[in-house]
């Protein structure tokens, strides 16, 4: 089944990040211990040798698997921001990326910021991305990266490509 997306829900990895390349270790996590494809999530975003990478995981047309409830899978991009943002919130730059990556989603897939949503909106169990993370801000922040001409979003964030 290929994935349509209509949302996109974040996450953490609940881990901290040790500023070293982590996301292979998600993604063998996901395989080898979870016994699924591919990475759960479509998108990772962690800080490496003093930058702030965005990596691919599943393909983005590939059904993902980071959020059973209400089957938030089948129509869903999952984006993880490498840190556990229980106690602390992202610092700028890794906050600034992430805005500016959900932005270039939303615009190419033709998804409105308030179908941003963080993975705790879905499951209660869950606090990604952490609680220190305002879902209304981010949802406004990434709304001031778009505008709308004649119906179409067009991305403000011209001099960063995440493709």
């Amino acid at each position: 089944m290929e994935l349509v997306p209509r949302r996109i829900i974040l996450h953490c990895s609940a881990t901290r990040d040790s500023k070293t390349y982590s996301w292979d270790d998600i993604r063998d996590y996901h395989i080898n211990h979870n016994g699924w494809v591919d990475c759960g999530y479509h998108y990772g975003i962690e800080e490496f040798d003093n930058d702030i990478l965005v990596m691919r995981g599943r393909p983005p047309w590939e059904v993902g698997a980071h959020c059973r409830a209400g089957g938030r899978n089948y129509d869903s991009l999952g984006v993880c921001v490498v840190g556990d943002y229980d106690e602390e919130p992202p610092d700028l730059r890794k906050y600034t990326i992430t805005v500016e990556f959900l932005a270039s989603l939303c615009t190419a897939f033709h998804i409105l910021p308030e179908h941003v949503h963080g993975h705790r909106e879905f499951e209660s169990a869950k606090t990604c991305p952490g609680l220190r993370w305002n879902l209304d801000q981010l949802r406004e922040d990434v709304s001031s990266k778009l505008i709308t001409i004649g119906g179409q979003s067009l991305n403000l964030v011209a001099n960063r490509t995440f493709w």
